[in-house]
C-alpha cells in the first residue's frame, strides 16, 4: 500500500466512525484497524526477513559488544575445601546477630539494636543496627524488625562467602569484587535442588545480598583514660558490606527483571574496617587481622533438616581463633546457639528434653560425616553419646535427668584437617625466654626456594598460603623470589606449617 493510499483510507475510516462513536472509541478502533498495516510497513521497510541480527543491531542502535562489556568481571570460584575467613569480634558478632534474632532489643531511642560484649574486656562492646538501603539512616524498631526477620542462614552463608572472597583479595578490605549468584547457588548446593526453578534460586541470593547491605556495625573500644581522668574510646560506625545487586534478564510490565537469567553482586567491604585501622588502638588493629578457617562443606548443610549442625559448625568456626583446643561443655555450646527458653523447656519437659538430645546427637553425627574430629570426655560416657542407647549405664545414672547429664558433659570438637594444623600455626609466639632459645637453635633463615618447595609439596597456591598465615600474596611472592625474608616469628610459623626441618 502506498503512502497516499494509506492516508486516503485513514481519513475515510475516521469519517465513517465520527458520527456513531465517541472519540475514545474512534481511537481504539483506529488502533485495531491500522496496527497490523503499520507493522507490515515496518517489516517491508526494514526488509526484516532478509537481514542478520548484527545488521538489525546496527539499524536499531544496539550493540552486543556494549552489552557484553557491561557484564562485571567476576571472581574465580571458591574451589578450596578450606577457606580463610575473618573471625574478629565485629565479623563474628554480625553472624550471631543473624542467627540469634531473639537477642535483638529496642534501645532507649527506639532503635533496633543487637549488642555483643567483648570477652576480654567488658568495657568494650559491639552493636549492630539496621539501616535503609543506600544511606546510613538507622531504622526504628518497627521498620528494622521487617529486615531482621529476613536474617537467617542464607544471609549468614552469603556473609561467609563475601568474607572468603575478601580474604582472597591482594589487600583485604580494600577495593571491591563481583560475584555471580549462579556460583553462590553452587557453593550452597542448591544446583542439585529440583524444588525451585533457577530464577527463584537467583532471587533468593539477591534478597540475602540486599539484607546484608542493611547491617550496620558500631564498635565501642575503650583505649584508656586521658589526663583529666575521662575515658578515651574509639566508636567507628559503618556498614559491614556495601552491595550492588544487578539482575539480568527480560523486563516485565512493571519494569522489573522478575525471572533473572543471572544476578551479578558487586561487594565493597565496609569502609568501617579502614576506620578500625586508622582510629582504634593497637589491640583492635591486631584484631582486624584475626582470622580462622572455614570448611566449605559447611555452606552445603541444609538448615531445614540439620539446623543445629549448621549452627554448631558456624559457631565453632568463629570461635576457633580464641578456642583453638576445642574443648567445651555441651551447655556452653547450646547456650551460645539457642534461646534460653529452648534449654529451660528441655530441663522441665521430658519430651522437649528428648527432642533436644536427638537434635544434638544428629548434629554430631553429621559433623562426623563431614570429617570433623570429636572426642568425648570421661564426663560424656558411651551410653550418653550418639548411638549409645544400648551401652551399659552406671547404677547411679538415674540420680539426674538425662538432659542434665548431657548439659554438664564435655567434649572436644575440631574441624576437618588441615584446619587444626593451620590453627596451631597461628597461635601467639611463646614467651620471650623460650623464643630466644628457639631462635638460637634456628641459625639458618628460610630461603625462597625452601618456601616455594614446601608450599608446592602441600599443593597450595601463593594466595592460599598467604591467607593461612595472614599476609598478602605479594609478600609470599617476594619471599620466594628472595626479595624479602620472613621475620623470625613468621619463619617459625612457615617451618611448622610447611613442615620444613631446621
Amino acid at each position: 500500500m502506498s503512502a497516499e493510499s494509506w492516508q486516503e483510507n485513514f481519513y475515510k475510516y475516521i469519517h465513517e466512525q465520527s458520527s456513531t462513536s465517541s472519540l475514545e472509541e474512534q481511537l481504539s478502533a483506529l488502533v485495531r484497524r491500522f496496527s497490523d498495516e503499520i507493522v507490515q510497513v515496518i517489516i517491508k521497510g526494514l526488509d526484516l526477513p532478509n537481514i542478520s541480527l548484527a545488521e538489525l543491531d546496527k539499524i536499531l542502535g544496539l550493540s552486543l559488544d556494549e552489552a557484553t562489556k557491561s557484564i562485571p568481571v567476576t571472581e574465580s570460584k571458591l574451589t578450596d575445601a578450606t577457606l580463610a575467613v575473618p573471625t574478629f569480634a565485629a565479623f563474628a558478632s554480625a553472624i550471631t546477630a543473624q542467627t540469634r534474632k531473639d537477642l535483638w532489643r529496642k534501645d532507649a531511642s527506639g532503635l533496633a539494636c543487637f549488642q555483643h560484649q567483648a570477652k576480654g574486656n567488658p568495657n568494650n562492646y559491639i552493636e549492630h543496627y539496621i539501616t535503609s538501603p543506600g544511606d546510613i539512616a538507622v531504622l526504628p524498631w518497627n521498620q528494622a524488625e521487617q529486615i531482621i526477620d529476613k536474617f537467617g542462614f542464607n544471609t549468614v552463608k552469603l556473609h561467609l562467602i563475601f568474607a572468603a572472597h575478601t580474604m582472597n583479595q591482594p589487600v583485604p578490605w580494600e577495593g571491591k569484587f563481583s560475584l555471580k549468584a549462579s556460583d553462590v547457588v553452587k557453593y550452597l548446593g542448591w544446583d542439585k535442588r529440583t524444588d525451585l526453578p533457577v530464577h527463584e534460586k537467583l532471587n533468593e541470593i539477591a534478597k540475602a545480598a540486599f539484607v546484608l547491605d542493611c547491617l550496620l556495625v558500631k564498635s565501642v573500644w575503650v583505649e584508656g583514660r586521658n589526663k583529666k581522668g575521662g575515658i578515651n574510646a574509639s566508636t567507628p560506625t559503618g556498614r559491614m558490606w556495601s552491595v550492588v545487586v544487578d539482575p539480568r534478564g527480560q523486563l516485565n510490565l512493571e519494569g522489573k527483571v522478575e525471572k533473572p537469567e543471572e544476578v551479578y553482586i558487586t561487594v565493597q567491604p565496609g569502609l568501617i574496617f579502614q576506620s578500625f585501622l586508622n582510629k582504634a588502638g593497637s589491640r583492635l588493629k591486631e584484631a582486624l587481622y584475626q582470622f580462622g578457617y572455614l570448611a566449605q562443606d559447611i555452606l552445603r548443610i541444609d538448615p531445614y533438616h540439620d539446623e543445629l549442625a549448621l549452627r554448631l559448625a558456624i559457631h565453632l568456626t568463629m570461635d576457633s581463633r580464641i578456642h583453638a583446643i576445642g574443648k567445651y561443655r555441651v551447655a556452653t555450646l547450646l547456650e551460645a546457639m539457642l534461646p534460653h527458653t529452648v534449654i529451660d523447656a528441655a530441663r522441665s519437659n521430658k519430651h522437649k528434653a528428648y527432642d533436644l538430645k536427638q537434635r544434638w546427637d544428629n548434629a554430631l553425627k553429621l559433623l562426623l560425616q563431614l570429617r570433623w574430629q570429636i572426642q568425648f570426655d570421661e564426663t560424656y560416657p558411651e551410653w550418653l553419646q550418639p548411638g549409645g542407647n544400648n551401652a551399659p549405664k552406671p547404677e547411679d545414672w538415674r540420680k539426674m535427668k538425662i538432659i542434665d547429664w548431657l548439659l554438664q558433659a564435655k567434649l572436644t570438637i575440631n574441624p576437618p584437617e588441615p584446619i587444626p594444623e593451620l590453627l596451631i600455626a597461628k597461635i601467639e609466639p611463646k614467651p620471650k625466654a623460650q623464643k630466644k632459645l628457639q631462635l638460637a637453635a634456628t641459625t639458618t633463615k628460610l630461603t625462597g626456594n625452601q618456601i616455594r618447595k614446601g608450599r608446592e609439596a602441600k599443593g597450595w597456591t601463593q594466595r592460599q598460603l598467604a591467607g593461612w598465615i595472614g599476609v598478602t600474596q605479594t609478600l609470599v611472592g617476594y619471599w620466594e623470589k628472595g626479595k624479602r625474608t620472613p621475620s623470625p616469628d613468621m619463619d617459625a610459623k612457615l617451618r611448622q606449617l610447611l613442615e620444613i626441618a631446621d
